[in-house]
């Protein structure tokens, strides 16, 4: 009980991250490599369980926490099914769509818990107001929503990485083993998540050093020690938790190092980027990214943390360089690679937001009277755009810059939004169809099948995210690069850009309905005339 009245705040906070981030958690997006995640997930877990831990060894991401919380949710949910006697959970839509909510509530837990532990380090460090505010322009931001919202890694592995980074802060300042324990312990989990958390081990050096240099402390053998200590507590978490380890270390590592050093720094990922199809976008792309993705906050922020800077204390002053190095030291890892996406600039999203929000602490915190309601309208712009995107937080972009009518043709959305747009428009375009059940089989339907349901037609990195909402509607998907499929299909569905309609050679097609989200056109549906 007194854990509970010490941490009773913490524990506010975790159940209120997972209640507002479960609606529609199993129905809003399958992002591109979903299903890679989930057929992982079930290898995984089969290696853990028939003690075959080589298949543990899954992607040289490695993503072990996710395949562990997916594993986890399988088991919960088959227990779930099999209790409730429901025969829709264990078959078709019905399983996908309750196992997809399953597995994200097992990360949304993960991540919840991960951020209850940065809350009251920030509540503890720098007082409850600044706490509240910092994390709450985290938890809001429409960026981090969306990738905290997916079967996938960014979300996860970047609230370890806060976590370990705030714990391994707060060891500097107070020299806590404790602290530097659970440091190394998050870190682990960041890299067991994806390696590119790596960066957490020389971030302790250079943190340990700035300290060093900042204190004037001429122990040198403790910075030493402390620096040995959580980077052995970082390797030990890694290997405890990656049963791959305990049998396979060499072929483990070596996957490893094949995924940093093959992939993601010789092999490019061809993306559109101002109009253009590119495979390395240049040391301007995640400039563009905090540009473009950044909340409505961030940037009003840093520029105001520069008029708000005389009023802060040493530790905040203090607290802030360690941010901005921790944000900028990542930003330039991030930079080096060919490989780049918009969701890798997470962590140092993150670090920046802790920053700005002192402006916004500072300038609400000589309030009286007027103080809550000055929080409340501080806040506003944030639950508008809640409201107004929900649940396709990828459909984000700053309205500082254009917003989403501008923004997608910067930078391509990688993963879907608009789905129910998109199934809307399919259904009202004439003439009506009556929308039924039928086979899982597009083979297996004849002629006079299809002739009463729906064929669409969808590029196939957009295929492998809508396919559960357009059967759910009772109309049938195809790839349209699949030719059998596609000469059943009466309509295509193509971004705006990326509409590669023109390109069509095998039948003629004729544009029958634009598709928008907010006002922005961001599909076209087109009709095969031949």
């Amino acid at each position: 009980m007194t854990k509970i009245k010490k941490h009773y705040l913490e524990i506010i906070f975790f159940v209120l991250f997972v209640v507002t981030r479960i609606p529609d958690l199993g129905h809003d997006v399958f992002n591109t490599d979903v299903w890679k995640w989930k057929a992982r997930t079930y290898d995984f877990g089969t290696g853990v369980f028939t003690l075959d831990f080589e298949k543990t060894i899954q992607k040289y991401h490695p993503g072990v926490t996710l395949m562990w919380l997916g594993t986890f949710a399988v088991k919960a949910y088959n227990l779930y099914a099999s209790l409730s006697k429901d025969n829709s959970l264990t078959e078709g839509l019905g399983l996908i769509f309750g196992l997809h909510f399953t597995q994200k509530l097992f990360v949304t837990f993960a991540i919840g818990f991960s951020l209850s532990v940065a809350f009251y380090v920030l509540r503890s460090l720098f007082g409850l107001k600044y706490a509240l505010i910092s994390a709450a322009f985290l938890v809001l931001d429409p960026f981090y929503i969306g990738l905290t919202r997916v079967f996938h890694l960014e979300g996860l592995m970047s609230s370890f990485m806060l976590s370990s980074f705030l714990l391994f802060y707060w060891f500097l300042k107070e020299r806590k083993t404790g602290r530097l324990i659970y440091s190394g312990i998050f870190a682990g989990l960041a890299i067991l998540t994806k390696t590119s958390a790596v960066y957490m081990i020389p971030f302790f050096g250079l943190a340990l050093l700035m300290d060093f240099l900042m204190t004037g402390r001429k122990s040198l053998g403790k910075y030493v020690k402390a620096l040995v200590f959580v980077v052995f507590i970082t390797l030990l978490t890694f290997v405890i938790l990656w049963p791959a380890m305990w049998t396979y270390p060499l072929k483990a590592l070596n996957e490893l190092y094949r995924g940093v050093f093959s992939v993601g720094v010789e092999q490019d990922h061809e993306q559109f980027y101002y109009g253009k199809f590119v495979g390395d976008p240049g040391v301007s792309f995640y400039f563009v990214v905090l540009a473009l993705k950044s909340s409505v906050y961030l940037i009003p922020g840093l520029v105001g943390y520069a008029f708000v800077r005389k009023r802060m204390n040493k530790d905040e002053k203090r607290f802030v360089l360690f941010c901005f190095a921790f944000a900028a030291f990542y930003f330039v890892q991030l930079s080096i690679p060919s490989k780049k996406l918009d969701r890798y600039i997470l962590p140092s999203l993150i670090a920046l937001i802790l920053i700005s929000s002192f402006f916004y602490y500072k300038l609400i915190d000589g309030l009286k009277k007027t103080y809550y309601a000055a929080l409340v309208l501080l806040f506003l712009p944030a639950a508008f755009f809640m409201v107004r995107l929900h649940p396709d937080y990828f459909a984000y972009y700053s309205p500082y810059f254009g917003g989403l009518k501008k923004g997608i043709f910067v930078i391509e959305p990688k993963w879907m939004f608009g789905q129910r747009e998109i199934i809307e428009a399919l259904r009202t375009i004439d003439p009506p169809f009556v929308f039924s059940t039928f086979s899982e089989n597009i083979d297996a339907l004849g002629e006079r099948d299809l002739s009463e349901r729906r064929v669409v037609g969808f590029q196939e990195k957009y295929y492998t995210q809508i396919w559960p909402f357009v059967k759910e509607s009772g109309m049938i998907p195809v790839i349209a690069s699949l030719t059998p499929h596609a000469n059943k299909a009466e309509f295509f569905v193509y971004p705006v850009w990326d509409d590669s309609s023109h390109l069509e050679n095998r039948f003629s097609l004729k544009l029958v309905k634009p598709v928008y989200f907010n006002d922005a056109e961001v599909y076209r549906i087109y009709q095969k005339i031949n």
